[in-house]
């Protein structure tokens, strides 16, 4: 009968701790953590709560038919009410599900709509997504003038949020002149900004630029290190074999000693974007 008691005591004292939790947790806002772990069901029942997280999450399974079944104008009603909820990555979606046809007929001109809303409410999806509609312009079927000083101006807004897309194609259009003064030396910041985020895309292009000594000092060993980090992350194993034998083209040009420390800087690369 003690043991009993002592029993009841600890659950009655857990269950207490329990309700202090809840309400110290409900009295700060805090919230559900949201994720694609969420079971559905919860989700559905946060989001008819006005669970502003949750709106967006079952917004986005919704188009993209996770864990549900794809329904774009459910998924697009979930969307813009988590707009209204302030959740600017709700613009994005809305803009993606019209830019690329999902569920609906492809609509550049409503999907650039929903974009600028973003874009201006400082969203980077949504600002790179401005740069590629203007620079691209009549390319896409259904796409705007092209206006490449625009798409510069939408690129650096999310660039200098870290968008590592907007990084590369920012560098790409100081390198060439395009919607921007002709600057190596600023495209070849650009690159280093991807570079240092972890891109392998931008660190080839580093590299490709210490290799010609265009924008920056010419410099092998640095060339030859970037090539190699950016290799490694190559997406595909024949984009890799390509970026892998020209940087083995060029380390042929370097001694043992400049071989070896390259290969040291090559891994400090290969680090980057991974702390």
């Amino acid at each position: 009968m003690k043991r009993t008691s002592t029993l009841i005591r600890i659950v009655a004292l857990a269950v207490s701790l329990f309700v202090i939790l809840f309400a110290a947790a409900a009295a700060t806002g805090e919230s559900p953590k949201i994720d694609a772990s969420t079971p559905v069901e919860e989700l559905k029942a946060l989001a008819s709560q006005g669970n502003a997280d949750a709106i967006l999450e079952l917004g986005e399974r919704l188009i993209q038919g996770q864990g549900v079944e794809t329904n774009a104008a459910e998924g697009l009603q979930w969307l813009h009410k988590a707009a209204d909820f302030g959740k600017n990555q709700a613009w994005y979606d809305i803009g993606f599900v019209y830019s690329n046809g999902v569920g609906v007929n492809m609509d550049l001109a409503e999907a650039m709509k929903y974009f600028r809303i973003g874009a201006d409410k400082g969203n980077a999806d949504c600002q790179t997504s401005m740069g590629m509609l203007y620079q691209a312009g009549k390319n896409i079927p259904g796409g705007v003038e092209a206006d490449l000083t625009a798409a510069a101006k939408w690129y650096r807004k999310a660039a200098d949020q870290n968008h590592l897309e907007a990084i590369f194609h920012l560098a790409q259009l100081y390198m060439s002149g395009q919607g921007v003064e002709k600057n190596s030396s600023e495209g070849a910041k650009w690159f280093r900004k991807g570079a240092e985020l972890g891109s392998a895309e931008a660190q080839w292009n580093l590299g490709k630029c210490y290799q010609m000594g265009k924008g920056v000092t010419k410099d092998l060993v640095q060339a030859y290190a970037l090539m190699a980090a950016a290799a490694g992350g190559a997406e595909n194993p024949e984009q890799q074999k390509g970026m892998t034998d020209e940087r083995n083209k060029l380390g042929k040009e370097l001694s043992a000693d400049q071989l070896k420390e390259a290969e040291r800087l090559s891994q400090e690369w290969s680090a980057k974007g991974k702390k």
